[in-house]
């Protein structure tokens, strides 16, 4: 895979199992690397071990991704702590479970909020800065709920799948509006992994949801940070407006 030797990756939901793999994934080709999330000291602790483990250069900066002037001092720091900024991952996302029915209204919003307006907003904020420079990959973080509608005895999840399927044409749209400025913007769009809201389901359910997937086995967040990795390379120069599904084969009925 080539190389990011030099380069600048801001990783906004910079903490947890999942963004630990895809900052490892950045770092290990040679990416130095700007977390942010609202958890500040998570993020911190993280960029400590990307510096230890890999030798690149590693901040970390407190984020709400729904609050536009935060998002905005984000994308400014990270561009200037090492002269450029070269990669954006959006992995923070929020998830509401419910009924339809019964969403309050703060809870759709709070939903639409940090999952699609929190992106948008980042990806305007990164594309200012990279459209001086003509080249920059922009990556999301999707869902195969974006591709799958789901049974109330499954789960309710309306606010989160819906969300993630605009993340899907959002990275069409900003694709073509960029594509001849030299940013790509891709998404990947993980299946049930080991990590996340999988571990708060109980284990029969998450047993039955093993049995549906294919490959009959549940994904590792190092399966998406490969994919990010790759994305975020000149590996995948002519690549753009695309979604990656990895998902052990779980959409494909």
């Amino acid at each position: 895979m080539a190389s990011l030797e030099g380069r600048t990756a801001l990783l906004l939901g910079g903490h947890g199992e999942l963004a630990s793999a895809i900052a490892a994934g950045l770092a290990d080709r040679g990416a130095n690397l700007v977390l942010g999330a609202r958890k500040e000291a998570a993020c911190a602790d993280l960029a400590h071990r990307m510096e230890t483990e890999f030798g690149v250069c590693a901040a970390a900066l407190a984020c709400d991704i729904s609050d536009e002037d935060q998002v905005r001092a984000a994308v400014a720091r990270a561009a200037s702590a090492f002269g450029r900024l070269d990669i954006l991952v959006n992995n923070a996302g929020a998830s509401w479970s419910g009924a339809p029915q019964d969403i309050p209204l703060s809870g759709w919003q709070k939903i639409i909020n940090v999952n699609l307006t929190g992106s948008f907003i980042a990806a305007r904020e990164a594309a200012r800065v990279m459209l001086p420079t003509r080249r920059g990959s922009i990556i999301f973080t999707a869902s195969t709920g974006a591709f799958t509608s789901f049974m109330p005895e499954v789960a309710q999840i309306v606010p989160y799948t819906t969300t993630k399927a605009a993340i899907v044409h959002l990275t069409r749209d900003l694709a073509a509006q960029w594509a001849q400025d030299g940013i790509r913007v891709n998404a990947v769009a993980p299946g049930q992994m080991r990590s996340g809201l999988t571990l708060t389901i109980p284990e029969d359910r998450v047993e039955a949801i093993r049995q549906s997937i294919p490959m009959k086995r549940l994904g590792e967040p190092v399966e998406i940070a490969g994919a990010v990795a790759f994305l975020a390379s000149d590996a995948a120069s002519y690549m753009t407006g695309q979604t990656l599904i990895i998902d052990g084969g779980l959409t494909l009925g």
